[in-house]
């Protein structure tokens, strides 16, 4: 269907440009007299009526399935769907609630910024809502579930995305109600989501849910300790919960991305530097630290993740986490001197 909506959307264009040609040598003909001339008049009259009659059904179809549209593709792969994202607001939730709009979703976005949330939803027009909603709260959590079913009566993906880094410092430093704080928020936060989102994709047996975990929960050193346990029991989560699930069609993963340049992160840099920063200055500084050539990981390229994960191309996976992490994770930089082992490869040493 997608492709077919594609070449009906041009054809109609095309019948358009045609119907204008007729138009203009159907009355040049008019002022001919010749019984040949006078047959392909009528001929043409015909044509531009049939042309006529299509055209506005086709030209309403989509025009564009590209990647770079703004505008929302009303054919999408994910049109008359229902989602709900968490930590919706800004980063890579924003970037998630942007491209399933792009593609004919309806969302709800959820966060305890009012104020971002609000905005987003406004610029998002109809097809999105905001509802203000904390993670750490069961009922606000039922809340939202409720208010997504009761606005388009069923729910086809949960993105569980809120979170955020917790405190810095060494082991011997740690305060413990930072701890429990960020626990509250980067795993009970996704527990109860999961719990309420399968309450409703139940009767449906059909549903997607993904999580937003880490690098950190595959590897040591890659975000504070609080951070690094809660993402790594968030991968037990979904890996429990998706083997329960399975039976109802419910699957459940998990994209665990490295550091990306959002809010969130920027808020991570001005803390372990002392430094202000500004969005723009986190983007140039992981630019410069990009393990690929030039190619900082970005919220679009985790909301492609998540989108993917959420889709029917991904119908017989759950239980995965998909790291985005330019192969950061699978083994030790190459140390100088060893180049010969790759031909070609220049080492990154981070």
């Amino acid at each position: 269907m997608f492709h077919l909506r594609t070449c009906l959307s041009f054809l109609g264009e095309g019948i358009s440009i045609l119907s204008t040609q007729l138009d203009e040598e159907s009355s040049r003909l008019s002022t001919v007299h010749s019984p040949y001339q006078q047959y392909a008049k009528v001929g043409l009259s015909r044509t531009f009526k049939k042309a006529e009659t299509l055209k506005p059904i086709l030209c309403a179809l989509p025009r564009s399935y590209s990647s770079s549209s703004t505008g929302p593709l009303w054919g999408g792969r994910f049109a008359g769907k229902v989602v709900v994202i968490t930590g919706g607001a800004s980063g890579i939730g924003e970037a998630t609630a942007r491209l399933f709009v792009k593609h004919g979703a309806y969302v709800v976005i959820a966060d305890i910024n009012n104020e971002g949330g609000s905005r987003l939803s406004e610029e998002l027009g109809e097809q999105a809502q905001f509802v203000s909603c904390d993670v750490r709260n069961e009922q606000d959590v039922a809340a939202l579930v409720d208010e997504a079913m009761s606005w388009k009566g069923k729910l086809d993906v949960y993105h569980s995305n809120a979170g955020f880094v917790g405190a810095l410092g060494s082991i011997e430093e740690l305060n413990l109600a930072d701890f429990d704080e960020t626990v509250s928020v980067n795993l009970r936060g996704a527990v109860v989501g999961i719990k309420h989102a399968t309450r409703v994709m139940k009767p449906a047996r059909s549903g997607a849910i993904v999580c937003t975990g880490s690098t950190a929960s595959v590897m040591g050193g890659l975000g504070p300790h609080t951070y690094c346990v809660s993402k790594t029991a968030l991968k037990g989560l979904v890996r429990s919960t998706a083997l329960e699930l399975r039976s109802y069609g419910i699957r459940v993963n998990m994209v665990s991305p490295d550091a990306t340049a959002t809010p969130m992160f920027q808020r991570v840099m001005e803390d372990s530097t002392g430094e202000p920063y500004t969005l723009e200055k986190t983007k140039e500084r992981m630019a410069q630290k990009a393990l690929l050539p030039n190619r900082p990981l970005t919220s679009e390229d985790v909301a492609n993740a998540v989108l993917f994960l959420s889709s029917d191309e991904a119908g017989y996976i759950s239980g995965h986490n998909l790291l985005l992490d330019a192969a950061r994770t699978v083994g030790l930089p190459v140390p100088p001197g060893f180049n010969h082992w790759f031909a070609g490869y220049s080492p990154i040493l981070r």
